[in-house]
C-alpha cells in the first residue's frame, strides 16, 4: 500500500528533511510554508474576535513552518522516518501518514 507522508518542521530545518528524504529513495515531494503553533504555545490562548487584530496575533507568536509531502510505499515511509528521526534528533517536527487508495497522474507532452 501506498502512503502519502507529511513532515511538518520549523523553516530553518528543510534541508535535514529534503535531505533524508532523498536518502530514503523517494521519486519527489511537494512543500507549503505555513505559520505554525504547537500545542504548548496555543494552551489556553483566547484572541480578539477582530479579523485584523487575530491574523497580526497568530503571525506574530507563529512560527515559520514548512509542510513536506511525498507518496511512497508503507516500507520506504519506514525507512523515511528512520532517517528523518537520526537527522532531526534534536529538532521538532511532527510526521502523518495517510493511506492512499489511488494514485492518478495525467502526463501531458
Amino acid at each position: 500500500m501506498k502512503v502519502l507522508l507529511y513532515v511538518f518542521v520549523e523553516t530553518e530545518n528543510i534541508g535535514k528533511v529534503i535531505n533524508a528524504l532523498s536518502e530514503g529513495g523517494i521519486s519527489g515531494f511537494f512543500l507549503m510554508e505555513y505559520k505554525g503553533l504547537s500545542p504548548q504555545e496555543w494552551k489556553g490562548f483566547l484572541i480578539d474576535e477582530d479579523p485584523e487584530k487575530a491574523i497580526k496575533i497568530v503571525n506574530d507568536i507563529s512560527r515559520n513552518a514548512v509542510m513536506i509531502g511525498t507518496v511512497v510505499s508503507e516500507k520506504r515511509g519506514e525507512i523515511i522516518k528512520r532517517y528523518i528521526k537520526e537527522k532531526l534528533s534534536n529538532c521538532r517536527y511532527t510526521i502523518i501518514e495517510v493511506p492512499v487508495e489511488n494514485i492518478e497522474v495525467n502526463i501531458v507532452e
